[in-house]
């Protein structure tokens, strides 16, 4: 199918084939084909109406090196973009080959649900590159504008007050939306498919594993094992919802979370926030309708947080990045 492909928020505007891996695997094709880069920089740009963040690869004296480009919206609907890059002089030429969706369609029942969809693609643009310290800014028609770098824009993170541990699950929910955003079809009727279970690579390291009790019991486990798809946030941890086959039910169990950073000065890591997520919600036809989420920084107070914080992907309080 010719279709004409708009990646990179309107910058990436190519002719382009495209094959869609979902919402079921095509025999033969594998499920998940990330391959860890290990610890590598990421870049974020948060705005209140999106997120996105970019990892480039080191190149490792190579020519090109692979990126991935994720941005969550607003309304938890996630687009990933993931090929690989290279530099010429002053500019970066972005290649995309796999493209991962996941839209948010808590309107229908889940049964009409799309689900998380993978698509092969062939696009790309060159931009213009300027860093400078912890700022890069990729210019362009259009550009796609200025990010931090992800640690230093996280530096602030605290959870002291309501609103500031709103903020803090919110940038949790970051890795949780990218993570579950290439498990295809993800959030709609052919999650059914892993009554045989399937493990996920995350982008930088660690895995996700996802499981389906039986056809009758759709229960889901997904547990993350050093997961982190963005540069020092890693997650561990289950995430348990067992449901009908009308998706009424609940998420509950817990996921840890600790985001470090070496100094600027060199040396070991240095934990910058770190605590825990306890699931307490309620779904109806798939849809998170009650309940809390119970946010713990080590050290400090329980949040209990209303299910409506993390339906409105905004970061912008407690993330510093560029405007």
């Amino acid at each position: 199918m010719r279709t004409r492909l708009l990646l990179l928020g309107a910058a990436l505007v190519v002719a382009a084939t495209a094959s869609c891996l979902g919402p079921y695997q095509i025999i033969g094709q594998a499920l998940d084909t990330t391959i860890s880069l290990g610890d590598q920089p990421t870049w974020i740009q948060a705005t209140p109406e999106k997120t996105t963040l970019i990892v480039f690869a080191a190149a490792d004296g190579g020519f090109s090196a692979p990126f991935t480009l994720t941005t969550v919206a607003r309304d938890q609907s996630a687009t990933i973009l993931a090929g690989s890059y290279f530099f010429n002089g002053n500019e970066v030429t972005l290649t995309a080959n796999e493209k991962y969706v996941w839209q948010q369609q808590y309107n229908l029942p889940v049964t009409q649900r799309t689900g998380c969809q993978r698509f092969d693609i062939d696009a790309g643009s060159t931009y213009g590159y300027v860093r400078d310290g912890g700022v890069i800014t990729l210019t362009g028609d259009p550009p796609l504008g200025s990010f931090a770098y992800f640690p230093e824009a996280l530096a602030g993170l605290q959870a002291t007050t309501e609103p500031e541990a709103e903020c803090v699950l919110r940038v949790f929910q970051l890795t949780v939306i990218s993570s579950e955003t290439r498990v295809v079809g993800f959030n709609g009727p052919s999650l059914i498919q892993y009554t045989t279970p399937a493990t996920f690579n995350g982008t930088l390291s660690g895995s996700l594993n996802v499981s389906v009790e039986s056809l009758l019991s759709p229960n889901v486990t997904i547990s993350y094992t050093n997961f982190a798809d963005f540069s020092g946030w890693v997650i561990n941890g289950t995430q348990y919802t067992p449901t009908n086959l009308s998706g009424d039910g609940q998420t509950l169990q817990t996921i840890y979370f600790r985001m470090s950073a070496a100094p600027p000065d060199g040396g070991p890591s240095e934990t910058i926030i770190s605590g825990q997520v306890g699931y307490d919600l309620l779904l109806s036809g798939g849809t998170p309708s009650g309940g809390t989420y119970n946010l713990t920084l080590d050290g400090g107070p329980t949040f209990p947080l209303s299910y409506q914080v993390a339906t409105v992907m905004d970061v912008t309080a407690c993330v510093a990045t560029p405007r």
